[in-house]
């Protein structure tokens, strides 16, 4: 996964803080891809994706020049932007399902993108669907706490401190939910789904 270096993240945060959008739209440009798909596979709504990924933005550029104006030195804890980011991302979508009261998150549509954008054969294309599906079918019958952190570590390709900083969990309990995790999943696809 590519990422932003420590120091060329600081050098942006620094600049952005200083007020330069050209330094935040550069936070943006990198980040807001990530972010959106992040917030869609939770949300299954284009439109509620966009929104809150907008707000996740918003509020990153409130936040720092807040901390600009309260001549704090520190703008985002271990000066890492994207584990920011998705935690706001995180608390904008626990936030929306208690406002809209909704328990269930699908995800199809857009891993069922992913897949067409490969442009794969015809053939390779339908087993490949299946395989999205039962995978997506498996992935709604486990505990959402599971699910979120298996969406983290193996579409999002964050590191376990990444989660962690995101999830507010410590590094061990990461790894334990996410060994519990993989292990419902398995469970639920070795009995078709069926769970």
């Amino acid at each position: 996964m590519k990422t932003l270096k420590s120091l060329e993240e600081k050098l942006i945060l620094k600049r952005a803080q200083r007020g330069d959008r050209e330094a935040f739209a550069e936070v943006y440009d990198f980040y807001v891809v990530k972010i959106f798909r992040f917030i869609y596979l939770k949300t299954s709504s284009k439109e509620t994706a966009e929104d809150l990924t907008s707000e996740v933005f918003l509020k990153c550029w409130k936040y720092i020049r807040v901390k600009k104006e309260k001549g704090e030195k520190e703008i985002v804890k271990g000066n890492r932007l994207g584990s920011f980011l998705y935690k706001i991302a995180r608390n904008l979508v626990i936030d929306f399902y208690k406002k809209k009261q909704v328990s269930t998150v699908e995800i199809d549509e857009v891993l069922k993108n992913k897949i067409k954008d490969k442009k794969q054969d015809i053939l390779a294309e339908v087993s490949a669907k299946q395989e999205v599906e039962s995978l997506m079918k498996a992935l709604n019958k486990i505990k959402d706490e599971y699910r979120e952190i298996i969406i983290l570590r193996h579409v999002e390709d964050l590191s376990i401190k990444e989660i962690a900083e995101i999830t507010g969990k410590s590094n061990g309990s990461v790894r334990v939910q996410l060994h519990r995790g993989v292990k419902a999943l398995e469970k639920v696809m070795k009995s078709g789904g069926d769970k």
